[in-house]
């Protein structure tokens, strides 16, 4: 008799219903913490992890779009992050400009290189096409 009292309560106890939606709110968290992660990291990204000794000078630094050309003190040349040589440097310019012509070239020249160096790099911006090209310089320290 037990038995068939068991069976009328369950009859009487709703069964759960499947849960069919799927909950964003989690979804929504991640997808927050993966694009604070890629804000964080973008930056970083940007410059070569290449050691270069600035030039010190007194102005305020420029916070403007840039397209950045590296040059270390052993002959390494890096455009954006990408190492390239110089039979390279020229076109990878021209692709580069040609997206927005508008960018200023921005020279990342170690103090110790010669004015040679940067004179050809300055003529290889040009040619490529650069409108306006400037020289990363270090705050001078007061």
């Amino acid at each position: 008799m037990a038995k068939y009292q068991l069976l009328k309560l369950r009859r009487l106890q709703a069964e759960a219903e499947p849960v069919t939606e799927v909950n964003i709110i989690p979804v929504i968290d991640i997808s927050l913490v993966l694009l604070v992660i890629l804000f964080v990291t973008a930056p970083l990204l940007s410059y070569p992890n290449h050691p270069v000794i600035l030039p010190k000078a007194s102005l305020p630094p420029v916070e403007d779009q840039s397209l950045v050309v590296t040059y270390t003190k052993d002959g390494r040349i890096a455009l954006r992050a990408v190492d390239v040589g110089w039979d390279r440097l020229e076109p990878a310019l021209k692709v580069e400009l040609s997206k927005s012509p508008s960018v200023v070239v921005l020279l990342r020249v170690d103090e110790s290189v010669p004015y040679k160096i940067v004179q050809r790099l300055l003529a290889a911006a040009k040619r490529a096409g650069a409108r306006e090209i400037a020289m990363a310089t270090e705050p001078a320290k007061k």
